[in-house]
């Protein structure tokens, strides 16, 4: 990967080394943990507060069945004792550990009512290294509008299949195993949402039938303003010895105030980056 630079603040640390010698590596790096892979709460100033970490590991505790996954007191998600599991779904599992175990690090950041971010998306990563010892990571923020998931209308089943956790594990596909979404409505679904209704098979939920939401503009009240209202099609079949029954669900949401769903590029951010020096 190729990153451009960003301007190196190092006159301070300059000024220590000219008065006092060179200071000890773990001086020099703002965050300590910070060449560790993994998913972790942000450290900066978007950083999820208690409640939206919460919400996250119950969200994806659900979708894995994984009872002790959990943050630590440093932010990162752990999954605990995996042998104690109630449900979930295995697919879930094997890409929340893929994550876990990562050499890249994401970094999970709040940024509600974001004009520019429909639900969660992959933000360009950052390249750190070390002066003192070398070690290099990729961090990619992992970027969550939590506000975006209060606005979802319609069917319980749509909103499961569509909720925090499915979110999550959906941008997890792209940064692990760099699956791909569709540029154009023709191409289909997409492998990453493909793998999404594998997960969403194994926990019983609808499947999404669209990668591209469905926009509906329609007059409301007197005034005759235009309401946006984005739409997303769920279906869950069910196969009985003489006949298939399907069942649809719809979800809507604002598209005037949460955006539209479309084919942002997620593997096109993370090949391009920033380098940090530390």
């Amino acid at each position: 990967m190729k990153h451009a630079a960003l301007p190196l603040q190092i006159a301070p640390f300059l000024i220590l080394v000219a008065l006092f010698g060179a200071p000890a590596a773990a001086a020099l790096d703002i965050d300590p943990l910070r060449y560790q892979g993994g998913v972790r709460n942000s450290t900066g100033s978007c950083s999820l507060n208690a409640k939206q970490l919460a919400a996250v590991a119950r969200s994806l505790r659900e979708k894995t069945g994984l009872l002790e996954l959990d943050f630590d007191g440093d932010g990162f998600l752990r999954l605990g004792d995996v042998t104690r599991i109630s449900g979930g779904s295995q697919t879930a599992r094997d890409l929340v550990a893929a994550a876990v175990e990562s050499e890249l690090a994401f970094d999970l950041e709040c940024h509600s009512r974001s004009t520019s971010i429909a639900f969660a998306r992959l933000g360009p990563p950052v390249s750190y290294q070390s002066r003192t010892t070398g070690w290099q990571i990729e961090v990619v923020p992992l970027d969550l509008d939590f506000v975006d998931f209060d606005r979802l209308r319609g069917d319980k089943q749509a909103i499961a299949s569509f909720d925090l956790g499915m979110v999550l594990l959906h941008e997890l596909g792209h940064g692990v195993l760099r699956l791909r979404d569709v540029k154009n409505e023709s191409d289909g679904l997409g492998e990453c949402e493909a793998h999404m209704n594998r997960i969403r098979r194994e926990l019983g939920l609808p499947e999404r039938q669209n990668y591209f939401a469905r926009v509906i503009e329609r007059s409301v009240g007197a005034s005759g303003s235009i309401l946006r209202q984005a739409e997303l099609l769920f279906v869950r079949e069910t196969r009985s010895s003489d006949r298939t029954k399907r069942e649809s669900y719809l979800l809507s949401w604002d598209a005037s105030l949460v955006g539209n769903l479309g084919s942002e590029a997620a593997l096109s951010r993370m090949r391009s980056g920033n380098t940090a020096m530390r």
